[in-house]
Order: C-alpha cells, then sequence, then structure tokens
C-alpha cells in the first residue's frame, strides 16, 4: 500500500492515536507493504536466515542472565531494570517467569528488527538513516556471515557483533542523523498487511512492549555479560553501579534514546485501550436475515425454525417423559401467577414445610397418578411383604430423560431469552452445534435442522448444571 500526500488521504481519519504515533507523516509515499515484508523472516537468504537463528539466541540467552542475576541475589538490579525513572525503582522487579513462546514472541520482534537493519542497507528508504558507527557494526555483522568461515569461536563472535549491533541503535539518540532505527521501526509494525491499516492501540501495545522488554534484557547483558560476572562481582564498583551507568543512559524517559519514546507511547496507548471496545465475533447482514458467527453463517429463518422444533422436543420430552402424560398435552397452568418472592410465607405452597404425614400423603398421590398414567418406566414394584417401592433402573432411566429435558430447555434459554450477560455462552453453543455438523442449517434448504446434542453434555456451559436437580 502506497501512501498518498497526507493532504490527498481524506479517508484516513486523524485521530488522537495517529496524531501521537506520526506515522501518516512519517510513512508518506513509502510502500507500507514493502516495508514490513523488509522484517519478515527469511525465507530463501541463508546467510540471513543464520542471523535470525542467532539473534534469537541472543535475546534468550540474555533473558537467562535476567535469571541469573536471580540466582545470585543481586534482585536490586532487577527492580531497577523495570523502572523507566531515573532516580526511582520499580514497584516489583523484572518478571522472569515468563514461559517459553513468549520470550520467543518477544525475541521475534528484535529478529525482524536486526533482519530489516541489514536489508535496509541496501534499500533507499525515505526517512531512514544510519548513524556511521552503525553502518560499520552492521557490514561487520554482515561480512562475518555472508563470507562465514571455520572455527570454534566464530559462532560466539556472530553472537557477539549482533548484541554490539544492538546496543549500537538502542543508544542512538535523536541528535544524531534524526529518526532513531527503533523508532522507525516500531512504526513498521504498527502497519497491519492483511487489512491495510494502522493498528490500534490495544493491538499495538503489546509489540511496543515486547520491543522494550528486548532492550532491557540486551542492555543488561551488555552491562554485566552473564560470562564475567563472576569477575566484576570482585570489583571496586558493585554490579549495581556498574549496571546503573548504562542503564539511566538508555532505559528511561528522561533521555533522547529510542526506549523514552517507545515506553511513552506505551503508556499513552495503554490509557486509550482501556476505554476500546472489543472486535465481536457475530455481524449481521445488511438485510438481517444472516447471521454470520465465528465464521459461520446462518439463515434466520432456518434458525427460529431449529428453536420452534426444539422447544416442541423439550415440551414432549417434559409431558411424556416426565409428567407421565401418554397423549403428550401438558397441564394447562398460569406462569403469570407464580410469585417468586421468598419473604411472603403465605405465597406458594411447599409440603416440605409440613409433617411427616404430609409426606406420606404426597408419596401416596405420586403412587396413585402413576398407576393412572400405566406407569410407562416400571417405575412401581409391588411386593405383599414390604408394600410398592421404586425399581433403580427405572429411576435411573427417569433422571436421564430429565437430564436430556434440562439440557435442551439450558440451550432454549441462552437462545431465545438470555441477557447480555449470556452472550458468551450462546456464541459457544451456537458454534459447538454448528462445528458438530449443524452447519447444514446454514446451506440446507430442505428445512433439516439436525442436532448433536450428545457433544454438549461434556461442555463447561452444560456442566454448571447441577447433577443433584433436588438442590433446585
Amino acid at each position: 500500500m502506497v501512501q498518498d500526500a497526507i493532504d490527498d488521504v481524506k479517508s484516513v481519519v486523524r485521530t488522537p492515536w495517529l496524531a501521537r504515533t506520526q506515522w501518516l507523516e512519517r510513512y508518506v509515499g513509502v510502500d507500507m507493504v514493502k516495508l514490513v515484508e523488509m522484517t519478515e523472516r527469511p525465507k530463501t537468504e541463508k546467510w540471513m536466515l543464520n542471523v535470525w537463528n542467532d539473534v534469537g539466541i541472543v535475546v534468550e540467552r540474555a533473558f537467562d542472565g535476567v535469571k541469573d542475576v536471580h540466582s545470585r541475589s543481586w534482585d536490586r538490579i532487577l527492580y531497577w531494570l523495570a523502572s523507566a525513572n531515573r532516580e526511582t525503582t520499580s514497584k516489583d522487579p523484572m518478571n522472569f517467569y515468563l514461559k517459553v513462546d513468549t520470550v520467543q514472541k518477544y525475541a521475534s520482534y528484535w529478529q525482524r528488527f536486526i533482519c530489516f537493519c541489514l536489508r535496509a542497507m541496501d534499500e533507499e528508504v525515505p526517512g531512514l538513516k544510519f548513524t556511521e558507527e552503525q553502518t560499520q557494526e552492521l557490514n561487520v555483522l554482515r561480512e562475518l556471515y555472508i563470507l562465514d568461515g571455520d572455527g570454534l569461536e566464530l559462532p560466539q563472535r556472530k553472537r557477539k557483533q549482533n548484541l554490539i549491533c544492538s546496543i549500537r541503535f538502542i543508544k542512538q539518540t535523536v541528535f544524531e542523523v534524526g529518526l532513531p532505527m527503533l523508532v522507525y521501526y516500531s512504526g513498521i509494525l504498527g502497519f497491519n498487511k492483511e487489512g491495510g491499516t494502522w493498528r490500534q492501540p490495544e493491538h499495538y501495545t503489546n509489540i511496543l512492549a515486547g520491543i522494550l522488554w528486548c532492550m532491557r534484557v540486551l542492555v543488561l547483558e551488555y552491562a554485566l555479560p552473564t560470562g564475567s560476572r563472576d569477575r566484576l562481582a570482585q570489583e571496586e564498583i558493585t554490579p549495581l553501579q556498574r549496571f546503573k551507568l548504562v542503564r539511566d543512559e538508555f532505559l528511561v524517559e528522561e533521555t533522547e534514546c529510542p526506549f523514552a519514546t517507545l515506553h511513552t507511547l506505551m503508556n499513552y496507548g495503554f490509557i486509550l485501550a482501556k476505554d476500546a471496545i472489543g472486535k465481536t465475533g457475530v455481524n449481521w447482514s445488511a438485510d438481517r436475515e444472516l447471521l454470520y458467527i465465528r465464521g459461520h453463517e446462518i439463515h434466520m429463518v432456518e434458525w427460529k425454525r431449529f428453536l420452534h422444533e426444539l422447544t416442541s422436543k423439550a415440551e414432549e420430552k417434559l409431558a411424556r417423559g416426565l409428567l407421565f402424560r401418554s397423549d403428550g398435552t401438558l397441564p394447562n397452568f398460569n406462569l403469570w401467577d407464580v410469585e417468586d418472592n421468598q419473604a411472603l410465607t403465605h405465597v406458594g405452597y411447599y409440603f416440605g414445610r409440613r409433617d411427616n404425614e404430609e409426606w406420606t400423603r404426597v408419596r401416596g398421590e405420586m403412587l396413585r397418578r402413576n398407576q393412572e398414567m400405566g406407569d410407562t418406566y416400571g417405575l412401581i414394584e409391588s411386593d405383599r411383604r414390604n408394600g410398592a417401592g421404586f425399581v433403580q433402573a427405572s429411576v435411573d432411566e427417569y433422571k436421564r430423560v430429565d437430564k436430556e429435558f434440562r439440557e435442551i430447555l439450558y440451550i432454549l434459554m441462552l437462545g431465545t431469552c438470555g441477557p447480555p450477560p449470556r452472550v458468551t455462552e450462546m456464541v459457544d453453543v451456537v458454534t459447538l452445534l454448528l462445528e458438530s455438523g449443524a452447519n447444514v442449517w446454514a446451506t440446507d434448504r430442505c428445512g433439516k435442522l439436525p442436532m448433536d446434542l450428545a457433544r454438549l453434555k461434556n461442555r463447561a456451559d452444560v456442566a454448571r448444571i447441577p447433577n443433584d436437580y433436588s438442590a433446585r
């Protein structure tokens, strides 16, 4: 995407975020897609791929150096490392409990940066300048990899040179050749190549956090090389004093180095991101007839038909399966007469509050009603000695039907009358039904609505339905 002159880009809304980042002005007339591709992992260049791998090793070993500081009980260094203020430490030390994939993701930002710098040496990029020192160190780095050679020390020399190059860019000020390379590079990562748009704060601050993390661990390794720490501990100047001499120059907001620029931008992005509204996985078509949910397409006519058929199935299961009504009809009951107010003792009636005689009467009523309905489950077993009793196998079957009914009822509640807090559950359930084969709702116009409730039984959403229904 080649950006036209700023005055001609009428479709771009100049938000406070874009004004703060200055991306529109900085990359005007530049092919952003090409710049992003210059930061990507090498595919065919073998020597560049070796650079990529070694940079990853350098960053990961630098992080090991953070853990080494903790193992030596030099924890005060970690408090200063986490702080962006020259005068005070952070309330918490630098976090060294990171997942491996998190470290690799952060390291990839630095791998992309070094590869971008090497590629940019051969390209004419508007607004991009190297210092003489940076050019010199990059040339040394490139020669080490292109010429290659033999020797056990070569891998160590390459990685050391990667660290030296990294520090040259971390210490660069705006007074040397203009915009520091790290600031220019971080802006490139703010462009979404797939969408052709600039990233919003909520999708960009994590990138800045990764870059800043790399800067911190690399500066620590530069100031206190892990392999030399035993010796440094014996010198007159303490490791903490030695580290602060470097840290106070490169890793604080009171300087004109890239760290200060990126750190303040990240904090500003955090403020804006707090009020940002996340992306939804649900969208409507223009005519409101189609619902797009996580990559699936649902026709509203077919969705309503599914809910109607599911309602009929629930009613039949309740009537025949739970109330023993052979005709499949439900008794007439006006729900509007129900008043759910537990403070009013005279509303409603519960036989469990009565004495044991009431329980005996109710049990007798249940037996009588079950016999009148034909005892379809074979629940009652008559015994002249012990009287009538329940058959356990039949009771288990009744409980199974009861559970199926509640599962259907749960889906109907989510699909018809769930308030806003139920949106997440609703999306999960519908997505599961679609992925289980019910996506034919969206394509099969013959009206067939298959349903796989078996897979719903083990879902976390449905699992919240108590197994002991007597508690309700």
